[in-house]
């Protein structure tokens, strides 16, 4: 069934100093941490930033819309609205993952560069080989002093952040050995905005 308008605002905040310009589907959110750009061109979605001044809605908001689209492609404008909030939150707050080093025999050792953009894992089940991982352009990584074993990774953008903890993690594989039984590896233990 075709859903003839599926459309949603989103509010962006004035007090925060948050800039949202859109232009081609290219939505770019600069504010006080830095800048984000993200095309969006691949769905034929409207979008664009607007001022409002109805009785329930003051001020800057976006506009995302789809006309005559079927169900499961107007469900994109909502995953529009969250990929534009979640930038506006990337550059307020910051967002930050936190991994744990979990091992039973063999201790696993993470080196990081001293310019924060990689890190390289080794000894991952006493085998020789160290996995070298390098970083997308605007995450960091670093080990805590308070707990043994964290790897913290701090950036704006939670898709590159996300993307480099997932290579971490993918670097720990076990093989073919019963992962019932060797539960070693590099995990997501939290995940948290880097502004409390």
């Amino acid at each position: 069934m075709r859903v003839i308008l599926k459309e949603d605002f989103l509010k962006i905040p004035e007090d925060l100093n948050v800039t949202v310009t859109i232009k081609a589907r290219r939505v770019t959110v600069k504010g006080p941490k830095g800048e984000i750009t993200k095309n969006l061109s691949h769905m034929p979605i409207e979008m664009k930033v607007m001022k409002m001044a109805t009785e329930k809605q003051k001020g800057l908001y976006v506009r995302i819309r789809m006309w005559n689209g079927g169900y499961k492609q107007a469900c994109s404008v909502t995953t529009f609205k969250s990929l534009i909030n979640n930038m506006i939150t990337g550059v307020t707050e910051g967002y930050r993952y936190k991994m744990r080093l979990v091992y039973s025999h063999f201790p696993i050792n993470a080196v990081i560069a001293k310019d924060k953009k990689s890190v390289e894992i080794k000894n991952f089940l006493g085998g020789k080989k160290s996995h070298l991982i390098t970083l997308p352009p605007d995450a960091s990584c670093h080990l805590t002093k308070e707990v043994k074993d964290e790897l913290v990774f701090d950036g704006i953008d939670n898709a590159t952040l996300s993307l480099a903890c997932s290579r971490v993690n993918q670097v720990c594989k076990i093989g073919k050995k019963d992962e019932r039984k060797f539960l070693d590896g590099i995990f997501v233990s939290e995940k948290c905005t880097t502004d409390p």
